[in-house]
């Protein structure tokens, strides 16, 4: 049985699910009264620094589905083109 990864290779950062998962637990954390006010502010920063990364792991997923539609979009027209 094989790991699911949860990091990528270049960074060492968390994978998105991953991250998104981190923050709902820094959130349950903090709402829930389970940490005092330094750790609070602490996990908030943590918090903002992955919604940072999902943020660019989003940004960089649009702009691929945006690419390969403009690449599918412009084969399209060629094929049309020739016929």
């Amino acid at each position: 049985m094989t790991k699911k990864k949860t990091t990528t290779k270049a960074t060492d950062a968390p994978d998105f699910e991953t991250a998104v998962a981190q923050v709902e637990a820094l959130i349950d954390r903090i709402e829930q009264g389970e940490i005092g006010l330094e750790e609070s502010v602490a996990a908030y920063e943590q918090g903002v620094k992955l919604i940072q990364r999902c943020r660019g792991i989003l940004e960089t997923a649009e702009q691929k589905i945006v690419e390969l539609t403009e690449d599918a979009d412009s084969a399209g027209n060629a094929q049309s083109d020739d016929a």
